[in-house]
């Protein structure tokens, strides 16, 4: 499962987005990753190509 958040960096105020992909098997987690973006379109692009990834290894 993948979550795009919008927050603003304390330091500059720039908005950012930062990805979360949660791949779970059986009902347990077994990746969690994140990764902060300037733009959403490419946030989600990073979310979808990883969750795609992590979800059809092993």
């Amino acid at each position: 499962m993948a979550s795009i958040v919008k927050r603003k960096r304390p330091s500059d105020g720039t908005i950012v987005y930062d990805a979360r992909i949660t791949v779970k098997r059986k009902g347990e987690i077994v990746h969690r990753e994140s990764k902060t973006f300037s733009s959403k379109q490419i946030a989600q692009n990073w979310a979808k190509k990883k969750e795609k990834r992590k979800s059809s290894s092993s």
